[in-house]
């Protein structure tokens, strides 16, 4: 009996999961955590999308997104899930799991965007091993 083999979108959930001790499976999309954003307006995927995306697997369209840098963490969108999920955890997560990335040329673009270095050091603070 052949086990099947992980993907990299496998990997890619398992070290979220490990990073935010969150399962994402467990949305279910209400949208209530769209609905409380005040960033909706500038987002290209609204939270629920994105949620959506990675129970889908599809982290490299995740980890382009703007949203993943507009969500100014103010735990809106957490608040409001009747599952727990907190959306704005698993945001941090994404944006930890890319500046754990090797590859520093996306860490580059990052900071050409006009990210706040404060906010890559706080979530760098929350999530460290």
């Amino acid at each position: 009996m052949r086990f099947p083999q992980r993907t990299a979108s496998d990997r890619e959930r398992e070290e979220l999961m490990d990073i935010i001790q969150k399962d994402v499976k467990d949305c279910y999309q209400c949208m209530k955590c769209s609905s409380g954003c005040p960033f909706i307006e500038e987002m290209d995927y609204k939270p629920h999308q994105m949620i959506k995306l990675i129970k889908l697997g599809l982290f490299e369209k995740v980890l382009k997104s703007e949203s993943l840098w507009i969500c100014a963490s103010c735990m809106a969108c957490s608040s409001r899930c009747p599952r727990d999920i907190e959306p704005a955890k698993v945001f941090e997560g994404l944006r930890v799991m890319m500046l754990r990335e090797k590859d520093q040329s996306k860490v580059q673009l990052i900071h050409k965007r006009g990210v706040p270095r404060q906010a890559l050091i706080a979530s760098m603070r929350k999530f460290r091993r």
